[in-house]
């Protein structure tokens, strides 16, 4: 046949891999699978390069990483039949959906089946010529029988059943059709037997596979065709569980056919040796090892034939080799997968013929590794390790080491190690069973080639020394394996292997715990271990007790003789008469070995093995019966009976793993019938109506033959009306909501039309991708049609949400986990998806699933604009809320921090005209454009809580108004509304432009939005917003965008009526292409908004340890590398004035930006204590060791100082001025740049820009000092600085320099046109008393004291240089080398750009009095202003255009210190005029208005001091490894407003809220920010009042975002908008509430505990009760407090009385009860999944153990009770009525205890509550009082 798939398709013969008789494996390129789809031909000589090994892999079934451009493709050969005109599925009738049309359904079809009936048994017998099967009421023609499926209607591209698999090609050859499939490569079966806990695990899975089953076998039916017998094995599924099925029907008596049709070109000995399933008995005992191996790969195993084989290899009829490779094959293994081999035992170490046998009662790998690691790895515990012994039976690796000698190289370097190393190959084969760990391979007895090496430098496989060749060994190798020693414990190796030693008690014992068995993976795999049987196989029976032909002779010795006795009797008198003793009297001795009952125990453990195993006894007969069904009822009811035997079979995965795919429906059933009469009760409840309506399990034997029908397809014939009143089953009916024999969830139907839909969209993009179309359109094309794949799935979590639950949300996770893994719809997804999504998943599951997915999508390399919506803070609430603020804090700040940089921002190539910069990334842009907010957020965050030191009055307007900034109450945050209702219900109350603006780009940046936004939160007046953490945006448009709007519209429009695919990012580019460079808006301003934003709500600690700190560090990697340091103009002024403007100034402008925002809202202190802090360790790290890093460093340290000077006082700069910014940032920065010995890796170009950053500090200082003060401070700056171009200007070179410009000036001194460039233009006018350049003052006057200055130049490289005579050739290049460097830094053109500004500062007296080489300076600043005069007089303007600086002081000083406070005099000057702008235009001017900042008044309230200061400041201090809880009693905040004690406190995961119950009969709503000293008190968000009596628990769920209260009725109310859901009284049946609490999250569920010791259920989605359980059996008391597990497994229950229950949460069985304490329990609380805590009034506080609850672990402390308590990580922190607050240090009995009484300064009244901000490491402390305060 393969020869007939060569002819049809030119696939060669070694690209085939034969699965069946019919059905091949093939590989094909993608090349010639396109060119077949799109022409119908193949390519005539195809290019297929690879070796025979290599193409072993590629078709493998394990492997399932196939390289480009392979693809595998699967080819079916089937008969060729006249199919009729098929019905089209759509056109049935529909089955009716309401009750009454179900049942005006099945009463007509009730009533034609019993008419039917009659008529066939008292009528002619005529059937009727149409069907009354449910579902076919308009089929007809049905007489002949339904038929296969008509093939040519699913090629790819007609098929639109997504469960068809498509169909590459059709190709007639004779009488049979050549069909090409796509391959699926998974079964049903690779779920059961390789990835058992994806069914396990979950009940919906299964059910979703049997409902997707029905739903193709509905449109099969449609078809007018079979379905076929359906089994674990030819149902197909993918990794996301969507089942396939072919459109080929594979059937035996379809293959048989095939068969006969092809006898001319197929072997006819090869199809009989492959067909052993036909005379299996017969023939496995003849054939041979190499014959059986050779047609491994096609052998079938029947059922009834299983018992008969066990009882063959028993009693020695069939060959080990033999019966091991049947085992191997009923476990799924196939011959030539390097990962699912066929094994066999090592039975020898080959160290002599007869010698060295090997242990079989213990596996090969515990003989290699030893108990000792063995036990390592299983009791070693971790989250990343499971425990077990044995990792796998045969990897993949060692099948290549076996087999390397007939391997290529290729695969070898591919597979086992990469590089080549022949050596590291075993070399013998007693080396190869020393090295190896795995078992043997079939061809070490069989195959003599695998000895022989096809490498040059890998010799031959050494054989043992008793071996003549290969043949002999394989010979004598096969003889020890069926030897007597090895085969009387080979049932040792097949339990370890296959059998009862796999799992349990008896794998432990053994140590054999396999890793595939044990960790639970979810991946659906198709290779893997499995375990057969699950009871001890029966040994064979030895050759010397086995049956034998003839009988056994007796033993001589048999017989005890008594010859002594018969001689002593000869010697009496012959009178008497001695009875003599027959040896039939005599006592028998039997054989040591001979055990009477062996065979019988023998005989009785294969039967019991054969009855538990196969459910059956070998050589089992049965009885047939016939009875006639037409052919359309027979072929509907086999359908439906094999899908119920395939259910079955899916939930009874453990009774059917050795299975085989030859198994009849007849088989299958039989086997069914007898697991279910053994044990009825090990059918699932969700299958058990089905078994029983269905198969008829529930019947008697006798029963079931009578309704046998043999003759034709069906098992049995079903009654007219069954005890339901329903007609005979049929896949429609199953899959009716009304019949439920298959409880089918109710959102099945929407979620598998959602997967439909996406299935038609891959089929789209499918088609699309094997067109020949163009590779630009195509792509736009697959995108498009990707992100509406997106859209899908957002519309049926929307319409279902909160229906699906925990099992219905794993169905849908794989296709939304796709979606995010995709590079086209990864932004969309998330944008859409992730909100949705976490909602059902709960923050800890949607952090392990997605965390990867939304970092990666940060990541990503190449941006483009859609990327900003992951960057907006829209979103980024969205992280907040789904994965936790830790989370978040932890993984995405520093990915923000990235973006601000720049290093995010998208590029667009043609997207700008103007271009100040010819480099790569003269297409990168940005924008000092503000980002509008969206719909969803607000555009104000005015402060409107009271910060006063007593707060206003209640009820006040001003209690109820908070800021909203676009964030929300995330894990419970009540801050922000509008986004706690976007994150609700996103898309309620929402209009279709709303939802337009928040999902597409533009409403990204259309401030109409944003203004419209605003409109609308105005006229909300009863929205409630408790988190006032933000402030006034400066949120004001700078550029109109209305035309641009316009013009976008009108494109769109323009585009959809042309029909081009235009995605949003193309919108968005051609919308940015017609802006200004100042217009555009890239990720880093979307970003950097986000930061500020974020910087406001995270508080002072947060920001200060996640924010601010990273931007610092980010800010050392924007001027890291040499394109970095280009330099760059600033046409549009955008950036900070700088005496040079390199490239990573533009990405530094956000950075310091946001920088700026941290300390503009957290005050100087931010700059005194992290800011300038961190210029000094840069600094200090650089003089340690001068790297890349150190030099980027240098420059950031300048950099963020001139940036952060004007935000410091004038009294905290004279503080830091001379200790800190001189003496440990300037200085050693001059003495850095200005020294020879340190080398910097940038060499002169990073020397250079250091120097100019320089400038700018001192420039900034000096504007801020003024003149005297500058003088006083900061002379020997000035010195130091200038004193560094003596070391480049030698004595000779200055006299040699001088002179040539002294003549060059003399010589121009006539030329009036040459004044201007041949002067240097410095005078002081003697009117005005301005400087002024422009004045020439001759050179030839500065002459006379060029002497002076040249004398100091001690400390020159030359001097030093010529000193250094015996230095070797390389230390006197390396000194060249760097006196050069310093020559290029202090050149004259640094020279003019430090000289003037200084001159500024520090006026020309004071710098020719103090600066010894100001001579020499001014020389540079004249050689400079010639140069640029020369190159720039063509092309500047001759008009000398003047610039101002600040005047030269009088004689009186225009600045003074006052204490440590600079005083500047208001003189009333003019400007300082200079010269010609081409001469200055690179001097740095700055307004001394620029050089101070004054702090915004709406800030000031956050600024940090006092107790806020010092505890940011110990925060900050601490170390990221300091776990422990540090308790200082430092009082941060008051919050007043409750009248009574304080009963409840819960803290929301933002940190930044949370909510409060007291006696006094209300709710509050706090808000958390810095504000003051720490003395501030601070009012409410919110008060809710609709209790009547006293409130003592309190519960938020995240996941629906609503508030219940209890005071012993149960009040659900939403926080957002004050507004009670459901009141649930205690009357009737709601009984008084004693104790509440919330199942972890994804749960809607509150557990309420009623004072008659019953829990409650309160479904908060619903707002009412849903089940109740019992928690004790005796009268324990009311109980007073309830904790659940967090994994929801187990809820502890305590009790007044001392009593304490552990119930299990998902059963409501009752686990334990005992006495806990002796007094009554206070408080219980979860630690984790084991573990609770419980303290009582006994002055006990114990940890208990979920699964050991004897024991119990006394945390010891206290000396009174400790009425509450919390977690901080693993410590306990506590606290009891005297006010004393304690933390252990851990949870067990080692655990460390320190604790302080609440000083009376800090905390007034008897604490009542607790709560902790863990993040923070803060607490919140209720009291009697009614007051709150937070401290640290």
């Amino acid at each position: 046949m393969a020869d007939t798939i060569f002819e049809s398709f030119g696939i060669p013969t070694k690209f085939l891999k034969q699965l069946s008789t019919t059905k091949f494996l093939g590989l094909v390129t993608e090349p010639w699978l396109l060119l077949l789809v799109q022409k119908g031909r193949c390519p005539d000589d195809p290019d297929l390069n690879i070796s025979d090994s290599e193409i072993e892999g590629l078709l493998a079934e394990s492997n399932t990483q196939i390289p480009q451009p392979w693809v595998r493709i699967v080819i079916k050969i089937k008969e060729q039949c006249t199919h009729r005109e098929q019905n089209d599925p759509s056109e049935q009738n529909a089955m009716p959906h309401t009750l009454h049309g179900h049942l005006d359904s099945v009463h007509q079809r009730v009533y034609l089946d019993m008419w039917h009936s009659v008529f066939c048994m008292y009528g002619e017998g005529k059937l009727p010529t149409t069907t009354s099967l449910q579902g076919f009421q308009n089929l007809t023609k049905f007489q002949e029988g339904m038929q296969d499926l008509n093939v040519s209607r699913f090629l790819l591209g007609e098929s639109c059943t997504p469960g068809i698999i498509p169909v590459y090609a059709v190709k007639e050859k004779g009488d049979s059709l050549i069909v090409i499939e796509k391959y699926i490569p998974h079964t049903i079966h690779s779920i059961l037997a390789y990835s058992p806990a994806i069914i396990n695990l979950s009940v919906a899975k299964p059910l979703f596979l049997l409902y997707q089953i029905l739903k193709i076998m509905v449109v099969v039916h449609g078809h007018s065709a079979r379905v076929g017998d359906l089994s674990i094995h030819n149902v197909l599924v993918d990794s996301n569980l969507w089942v396939y099925k072919s459109a080929v029907s594979m059937d035996r008596h379809t293959t048989e056919i095939a068969l006969n049709r092809n006898e001319s070109s197929t072997n006819v000995d090869t199809v009989t040796n492959s067909r052993i399933d036909v005379t299996l008995l017969e023939k496995i005992e003849y054939i041979e090892p190499p014959q059986l191996q050779q047609h491994y790969n096609q052998l079938s195993v029947e059922l009834r034939d299983l018992p008969a084989l066990v009882d063959l290899w028993v009693n020695r009829k069939l060959s080990n080799f033999n019966y091991l490779m049947i085992l191997n094959h009923l476990a799924g293994r196939r011959l030539g997968d390097p990962n699912h081999h066929p094994v066999l035992p090592w039975v020898m170490d080959f160290s002599g013929p007869d010698t060295g046998l090997r242990d079989l009662t213990v596996s090969k790998f515990r003989l290699n590794k030893g108990d000792h690691q063995l036990d390592l790895t299983f009791q070693t515990f971790s989250s990343d390790h499971i425990p077990h012994h044995v990792p796998d039976v045969l990897s993949d690796i060692t099948y290549y080491v076996y087999k390397a000698r007939q391997t290529p190289k290729s695969t070898l370097c591919k597979y086992v190690r990469s590089k080549w190393v022949p050596n590291e190959y075993p070399h013998s084969m007693q080396r190869m069973q020393e090295w190896t760990p795995d078992e043997c391979i079939p061809e070490f007895f069989t195959d003599t080639t695998i000895f022989t090496s096809i490498h040059e430098d890998l010799p031959d496989l050494e054989l043992p020394n008793w071996c003549q060749s290969a043949e002999d060994f394989v010979r004598r190798h096969l003889e020890v394996l069926e030897s007597d020693s090895v085969s009387e414990d080979l049932h040792h190796w097949i339990d370890l292997t296959f059998g009862y030693k796999l799992s349990g008690s008896a794998a432990v014992q053994c140590k054999n715990v396999n890793l595939r068995l044990v960790d639970n993976h979810m991946g659906v795999m198709n290779h893997g271990v499995v375990q057969l049987f699950t009871e001890p196989h029966p040994h064979r029976i030895p050759s010397y007790t086995s049956i034998q032909p003839t009988p056994p002779r007796l033993p001589k010795n048999m017989f005890i003789p008594s010859l002594p006795e018969l001689q002593e009797e000869n010697n009496t008198d012959r009178g008497q008469i001695k009875q003599i003793k027959g040896p039939e009297s005599d006592r028998i001795t039997l054989p040591k070995m001979y055990d009477p009952l062996a065979d019988l125990n023998q005989l009785e453990a294969s039967f019991l093995f054969s009855s538990k195993t196969f459910k059956q006894m070998p050589k089992k007969t049965e009885q047939e019966a016939a009875l006639g069904l037409d052919c359309v009822t027979d072929a509907v009811w086999r359908d439906v009976q094999s899908f119920a035997c395939l259910a079955c079979e899916i939930f009874l995965k453990d009774q059917v793993q050795f299975q085989d795919r030859s198994w009849s429906l007849d088989d299958r059933f039989t086997y069914l019938c007898q697991v279910y009469r053994e044990n009825p009760s090990v059918m699932p409840r969700c299958i058990v109506s089905l078994v029983q309506e269905v198969l008829y399990l529930h019947k008697s034997k006798s029963a079931l033959e009578n309704l046998t029908t043999r003759p034709h397809l069906c098992l049995f014939r079903y009654p007219t009306v069954n005890s339901r009143g329903l007609p005979p089953p049929t896949p429609a009916q199953l899959l009716h909501p009304f019949v439920n024999l298959v409880p089918f969830p109710a959102y099945f139907p929407q979620l598998y039309e959602c997967i439909c839909n996406l299935k038609h969209k891959e089929q789209e993009i499918e088609q699309i991708r094997w067109k020949n179309n163009n590779l630009m359109e195509k792509d736009k094309l697959i995108k498009v049609i990707s992100r509406e794949k997106v859209t899908i799935l957002q519309h049926f979590l929307e319409e279902n949400q909160g229906c699906y639950g925990e099992e219905g949300i794993e169905l849908v996770l794989p296709y939304v986990q796709d979606l995010f893994g995709q590079e086209d719809t990864a932004v969309q997804a998330a944008w859409s998806l992730f909100n949705l999504i976490g909602q059902e998943l709960g923050q800890k599951e949607t952090s392990r699933i997605f965390l990867p997915y939304l970092v990666r999508i940060f990541n990503v390399e190449q941006s483009t604009p859609k990327h900003m919506k992951i960057y907006h803070r829209s979103f980024l609430v969205q992280l907040l809320v789904r994965l936790g603020l830790s989370v978040f804090l932890h993984n995405f700040s520093t990915l923000l921090v990235e973006a601000v940089a720049g290093y995010r921002d998208y590029v667009f190539e043609d997207l700008y005209v103007d271009s100040g910069y010819t480099n790569n990334v003269e297409s990168q842009r940005e924008s000092v454009q503000e980002l509008p907010p969206v719909k969803e957020e607000c555009a104000s965050d005015d402060d409107s809580q009271s910060y006063e030191d007593t707060a206003p009055e209640e009820g006040s307007e001003d209690e109820f108004v908070g800021d909203y900034d676009g964030g929300q109450m995330e894990s419970g945050s009540v801050e922000d509304e509008e986004d706690a209702e976007q994150m609700s219900d996103m898309s309620q109350d929402e209009d279709s432009a709303d939802k337009t603006s928040i999902h597409s780009l533009s409403g990204l940046i259309d401030p109409t939005q944003r203004e419209e936004s605003v409109s609308d939160l105005e006229e909300d007046t009863h929205s409630l917003q408790f988190q006032d953490d933000g402030e006034d945006r400066d949120i004001s448009p700078q550029h109109n965008y209305a035309a641009t709007d316009t013009r976008g519209a009108q494109s769109a429009n323009s585009t959809k009526a042309s029909g081009m695919v235009r995605s949003e990012t193309d919108e968005f580019a051609r919308t940015m292409s017609e802006k200004s460079e100042s217009e555009v808006v890239n990720i880093k301003d979307v970003a950097t908004e986000s930061i500020k934003w974020l910087s406001r709500r995270l508080g002072c600690v947060l920001t200060a340890k996640y924010l601010s700190r990273n931007l610092i560090r980010m800010l050392t990697l924007c001027y890291l590398g040499d394109e970095q340091l280009i330099t760059i103009t600033d046409s549009e002024k955008r950036f900070s004035k700088t005496s040079r403007l390199v490239f990573g100034d533009r990405n530094a402008h956000r950075v310091l930006e946001c920088l700026s925002e941290i300390s503009q809202l957290y005050g100087q202190q931010v700059v005194l204590l992290q800011y300038i802090p961190c210029t000094v360790d840069m600094v200090t790290l650089a003089k340690k060791r001068l790297t890349q890093k150190g030099e980027a460093g240098l420059i950031s340290a300048l950099v963020l100082m001139r940036h952060v000077l004007p935000l410091i006082s004038d009294t905290s700069l004279m503080d830091i001025l001379q200790e800190t910014i001189i003496k440990e940032v300037l200085g050693p920065t001059i003495k850095l740049v200005s020294s020879p010995s340190y080398h910097f890796p940038g060499g002169s170009t990073i020397r250079t820009v250091i120097c100019h950053k320089l400038v700018d500090v001192v420039y900034v200082i000096g504007l801020r000092l003024g003149f005297e003060m500058t003088r006083n401070q900061m002379t020997g700056v000035l010195k130091d600085f200038f004193s560094s171009f003596n070391q480049v200007y030698g004595q000779q070179m200055l006299r040699s320099e001088s002179s040539q410009s002294l003549s060059d000036n003399k010589q121009g001194a006539g030329n009036p046109a040459g004044s201007s460039d041949d002067y240097c233009n410095i005078k002081i006018d003697s009117h005005t008393n301005e400087y002024r350049i422009g004045t020439p003052v001759s050179i030839q006057s500065l002459d006379s004291h060029h002497s002076s200055w040249t004398v100091r130049k001690s400390h020159s490289l030359a001097h030093n240089h010529t000193e250094d005579k015996d230095s070797p050739e390389g230390t006197v290049k390396d000194v060249e080398k760097m006196k050069q460097e310093l020559a290029d830094v202090f050149n004259p053109e640094l020279a003019m750009a430090s000289y003037i500004p200084f001159l500024r500062i520090f006026g020309n007296t004071h710098m020719e009095q103090f600066l010894p080489n100001e001579d020499l300076i001014r020389q540079l600043c004249t050689q400079y202003d010639v140069n640029v005069g020369q190159v720039d007089h063509s092309s500047e303007p001759t008009s000398p255009t003047e610039e101002y600086i600040p005047p030269p002081p009088s004689e009186q000083s225009a600045a003074g210190l006052v204490g440590n406070k600079i005083e500047v005099a208001n003189i009333q000057t003019d400007l300082i005029r200079f010269g010609p702008i081409h001469r200055s235009s690179r001097i740095l001017t700055l307004d001394p208005d620029e050089t101070k900042c004054e702090y915004k008044e709406r800030h000031k309230q956050r600024h940090l001091k006092g107790n806020w200061l010092a505890y940011w400041e110990h925060e900050l201090g601490l170390s990221e490894r300091d776990s422990m809880f540090n308790f200082k009693q430092i009082k941060l905040q008051t919050f007043e407003g409750h009248t009574s004690s304080i009963r409840a406190l819960v803290a929301l995961d933002n940190e930044n809220s949370f909510i409060s119950a007291s006696k006094d009969k209300t709710v509050r709503l706090w808000s958390i920010r810095s504000f003051g000293d720490g003395s501030g008190r601070c009012k409410c968000q919110e008060t809710y009042r609709e209790h009547k009596k006293s409130i003592f628990s309190i519960v938020y769920l995240d996941s629906v975002q609503l508030v219940a209260s209890c005071d012993s009725a149960v009040r659900i109310w939403d926080p957002f908008v004050n507004r009670t859901l459901r009141q649930l009284d205690t009357n009737g049946s709601n009984q008084p509430i004693t104790a509440m609490t919330s199942l972890p999250a994804p749960s809607t569920m509150v557990v309420t505990a009623t004072n008659e010791s019953v829990l409650r259920y309160l479904d908060m989605r619903t707002a009412g009760y849903a089940h109740e359980f019992k928690t004790s059996t005796t009268s324990a008391g009311l109980i007073r407090s309830l904790t659940v597990s967090p994994d929801n497994s187990w809820i502890a229950i305590g009790f007044s009385s001392g009593l304490m229950s552990l119930l299990d949460q998902r059963t409501g069985y009752l686990m334990a009860t005992w006495k806990g304490h002796e007094g009554e329990i206070l408080q219980v609380k979860a630690f984790n999944k084991n573990t609770f805590v419980s303290t009582s009034f006994d002055n006990t506080m114990k940890v208990w153990n979920s699964e050991d609850i004897k024991d119990a672990c006394i945390l010891k402390g206290h000396t009174e009770p400790a009425h509450c308590f919390t977690f901080f990580r693993d410590q306990v922190i506590s606290a009891t009525t005297g006010n004393r607050i304690g933390v252990h240090s851990s949870v067990d009995a080692q655990a460390s205890f320190t604790s302080a009484k609440l000083r009376s300064d800090t905390f007034k009244g008897v604490l009542t509550s607790l709560a902790v901000l863990p993040l923070n490491r803060t607490l919140l402390l209720g009291a009697d009082n009614g007051s709150i305060r937070l401290l640290c």
